[in-house]
């Protein structure tokens, strides 16, 4: 079976790279012959004015939106301007995602046109997107993630594809997903609000909540493409956050004071946190994903506002937090897959919410009952795999 794979490979981000790779493997384990469409979802003339009425405009008027950007453009600039470490290890960070991406992805250098992709896929038994967030507003008016390209004859189907928002927010673009979501062959999704959005439109779908691809995949199958040898001697906290939330280090910094350990950490990820190192022993960047992988593995606590830090730290029985990045009512807040995620595994009190300083030395050093949540897991991967198999027509 010939199966092409829409997913954003050339992110650079650890967990948008892993999880597309998790997914090609698994497609591959299966049987199938794997085509990774060398595409990046760049917007039309038509898509482009979309976005600006759709989601542009509405920000303009949003005095918080606007505050922010204003924030973070001051603060990679002033970054640029004085941090001479910071602009150095972001380019060593870049230069070892394209280093991995070369090595593990067989992709075509050239990326197609917009007006190629239906001939890319034409001879394809399917096509699957997934996972990550690729149904966020933004994506669904660009109108690639949703496979509108796909000809007719080709199955489609969606795995663990996310809209990382709690409802969409215009009439225009709700008319759009339920016009895509009907034209879908099969649907998965990875959260369950995801789920929840897809049955409001009223989309006369069944929808099935699966785990993230990297889930597919078992502790064995990652030590395959995981070095084998430690990055950090010694024992260390872990600390993986992309958004910018001074609690979430000083909440390290308890930890780290009361566990006697250094703190290793990956640092201005998704944006330039200012005094960042502040609370950090040891700041790396040039590592790639399966490096990343291998620090949360030989870690004795991870600290992270990640989805996927979270998930690594279970499928290599680690002891973790995983904070939210953004609170609950912003318009940016992807806490939704934690929430699903800890709920899936038993693993609730693993999130932590509220006032960080206040959780005591007991709830620090409680252990986590991986029985159950390896129970779990098994569970929610095989009925996982059970759909892929079954939208794929595998095995029948």
């Amino acid at each position: 079976m010939k199966v092409s794979v829409v997913c954003i490979y050339y992110n650079r981000n650890y967990g948008s790279v892993l999880q597309s790779l998790a997914l090609n493997n698994f497609l591959e384990k299966l049987g199938c012959e794997v085509n990774v469409i060398p595409f990046k979802d760049t917007a039309g003339t038509k898509e482009k004015l979309d976005i600006l009425f759709d989601l542009k405009l509405p920000k303009l008027f949003d005095p918080e939106i606007v505050k922010r950007k204003i924030q973070e453009k001051k603060a990679r600039k002033a970054a640029t301007d004085i941090d001479e470490e910071y602009v150095e290890g972001v380019k060593l960070r870049e230069r070892a995602y394209d280093r991995f991406v070369k090595t593990y992805f067989n992709v075509p250098k050239r990326v197609l046109n917009r007006d190629e992709l239906a001939g890319f896929v034409e001879d394809s038994d399917a096509v699957v997107v997934g996972s990550d967030q690729l149904w966020t507003p933004h994506d669904i008016l660009i109108g690639y993630h949703t496979l509108s390209f796909v000809p007719n004859g080709v199955k489609k189907i969606s795995y663990a594809t996310s809209f990382g928002v709690k409802e969409l927010p215009t009439a225009h673009i709700k008319r759009k997903a339920k016009k895509f979501l009907s034209d879908m062959d099969e649907i998965s999704v990875r959260e369950i609000q995801g789920k929840q959005i897809i049955e409001n439109l009223g989309v006369d779908k069944t929808v099935q909540v699966v785990v993230d691809p990297t889930m597919l995949l078992t502790k064995k199958d990652w030590d395959e493409m995981v070095p084998s040898t430690r990055i950090i001697d010694g024992k260390y906290i872990f600390c993986y956050f992309l958004g910018n939330n001074p609690e979430h280090r000083e909440f390290a910094q308890k930890i780290k004071e009361h566990l006697g350990l250094r703190i290793v950490a990956l640092q201005h990820m998704d944006e330039y946190v200012a005094g960042d190192g502040e609370y950090v022993d040891k700041v790396l960047y040039d590592i790639d994903p399966s490096q990343f992988v291998a620090l949360i593995r030989d870690a004795e606590l991870i600290l992270t506002d990640s989805f996927h830090g979270s998930v690594f730290s279970v499928l290599y029985h680690k002891k973790f937090f995983v904070m939210n990045r953004h609170k609950d009512g912003e318009v940016r807040s992807t806490n939704s897959r934690i929430d699903t995620f800890c709920g899936l595994l038993n693993l609730e009190k693993r999130h932590l919410t509220g006032d960080l300083m206040a959780y005591s030395e007991d709830k620090i050093l409680q252990e986590i009952d991986y029985d159950i949540v390896d129970q779990r897991l098994h569970d929610s991967r095989n009925s996982s795999i059970a759909f892929l198999k079954n939208a794929l027509g595998i095995g029948e």
